[in-house]
């Protein structure tokens, strides 16, 4: 394991992209955190949190471990939805308000849009980057609503 390169990285997103694309179904959140999850062997967490009153409920997701839900608006995917903005955390363990589901979860990107936030762990330090960002931007394009 480890942090992989750009290069990798984008290849890896690319043909993520392609697969989930390539579903014979309508492209949904089971789908993505399936084709994504799948992926990336760094990552312990893929999945979607929708709001709902002053809380967020675990919607679809791949995790290695049952994920909290519901949880509440301190932690990085409550700050992201409530900022709407793209929150990137280098070590969990340094963000006030980190809600630990897994121990293992060392750092995430959480990513709101209209009433949900996507968000991923992963193993590795530092593991998320402009690139994540931009890749699972095009991944959410794709969900019809």
């Amino acid at each position: 394991m480890g942090k992989l390169q750009s290069d990798i990285k984008e290849t890896i997103y690319q043909e993520a992209i392609s697969k989930i694309k390539k579903s014979e179904n309508e492209i949904n959140f089971d789908r993505i955190s399936n084709v994504l999850y799948d992926m990336f062997e760094n990552w312990n967490f893929c999945g979607f949190y929708m709001k709902k009153g002053d809380e967020l409920e675990i919607s679809s997701y791949e995790s290695d471990q049952i994920p909290c839900s519901p949880i509440n608006m301190d932690g990085v995917c409550g700050k992201s939805i409530i900022s709407r903005n793209t929150i990137i955390v280098p070590n969990v363990n340094e963000f006030a308000g980190h809600i630990e589901c897994d121990p293992n979860s060392n750092s995430e990107i959480a990513i709101p849009f209209s009433n949900y936030v996507f968000d991923i762990d992963s193993k590795e330090l530092d593991d998320f980057d402009e690139i994540d960002e931009k890749y699972l931007k095009k991944i959410i394009d794709l969900i019809i609503f």
